[in-house]
């Protein structure tokens, strides 16, 4: 396996090119309190523009979600957009992550109610006071993505990690004490969301037995995929995975119900049967030759069954490219 570099946990030099992004996600749950969430905050230093989402959901409580924008002159380890906050301790080490505002209320359904996506400031959905202070440790050694022609346009490296999530959530004057697991990714380079026909972005987190996170994108009618699985053998690169994914009627884009996923690396394996429990979707657009393009995402929170009969929890990105 390739072996990453200190300074890739950190910022990179960035090229002029205005499609070069610099991008942290992190994704948690907590088993016992059945509360989740994911964040992301990626820059683009050409444009010096900054864009974050913030989601908090669980299968039996409200999506609270907010997309948000900023502006920043200098490149640097500073990572904030709206409340949103992201610092390394020190690279592979522990990240603190925190946020103190509001986030607008998408419902209970299975998918976020479209009123509540975008900005607080546009958003005519309610708000709920949101904040947290939590703290991401890796249990794992990281894994680097394997250099290969086909993720050019989507980046130049890119870093998965599993790990614990610990902390406190605060959401409309209530507590919670925070102690889940939880995924972290790094991508540097040119991010063109129109490049792929479609992907999938997966992480599985489980309190015992083998975990997974991969990315895997679609060129021309062929996947391509890599990722890892973590376990008691430490971190193996994925070697096989095949999946099927079921769906239900929604106009424009058919919304996903299920996923049975199966993926190997080394010794080591993870397959579940995951049921869709919340949707949130996100939409990249652009006018092209007199139509328009859209990069569907539907940001999936999956409940899943294992085959040694536990329970482990997933986040998947279900994306597509659309013509309108």
């Amino acid at each position: 396996m390739p072996v990453p570099e200190q300074q890739d946990d950190l910022i990179h030099q960035p090229r002029d090119d205005p499609r070069w992004r610099e991008s942290y996600y992190f994704s948690f749950f907590d088993w016992n309190l059945g509360i989740g969430g994911f964040s992301s905050i990626g820059k683009r230093p050409a444009k010096g523009h900054a864009g974050s989402i913030n989601v908090i959901w669980g299968p039996s409580a409200p999506t609270l979600v907010a997309s948000e924008f900023d502006s920043f002159t200098e490149h640097s380890d500073d990572h904030s957009v709206a409340g949103l906050g992201y610092r390394a301790t020190r690279p592979y080490g522990p990240w603190e992550l925190s946020f103190a505002g509001e986030l607008n209320d998408g419902g209970t359904g299975i998918e976020c109610g479209h009123e509540a996506l975008g900005p607080t400031g546009r958003s005519p959905a309610s708000k709920v006071p949101v904040r947290y202070d939590l703290t991401f440790t890796p249990l794992y050694s990281p894994y680097l993505y394997v250099e290969r022609d086909e993720w050019r346009d989507l980046f130049d490296g890119h870093i998965d990690e599993i790990g614990l999530v610990e902390g406190e959530l605060e959401i409309g004057g209530e507590t919670h004490r925070i102690k889940g697991r939880g995924a972290k990714d790094h991508s540097w380079g040119v991010r063109d969301w129109f490049k792929p026909d479609a992907w999938r972005w997966i992480d599985v987190l489980a309190e015992d037995g083998p975990e997974l996170a991969l990315w895997r994108a679609q060129f021309d009618g062929d996947w391509v995929e890599d990722g890892a699985v973590y376990g008691p053998d430490g971190v193996d690169g994925l070697s096989e995975y095949e999946e099927s994914v079921e769906t239900s009627g929604r106009p424009r884009k058919p919304l996903p119900t299920r996923i049975r996923l199966r993926a190997a690396g080394g010794s080591q394996q993870v397959a579940v049967a995951g049921e869709v429990a919340r949707v949130v979707p996100i939409f990249f657009g652009r006018d092209l030759d007199g139509g328009r393009q859209v990069s569907w995402n539907d940001r999936a929170l999956v409940r899943c069954d294992t085959e040694a009969g536990r329970v482990a929890w997933a986040n998947v990105e279900f994306e597509n490219l659309l013509a309108e």
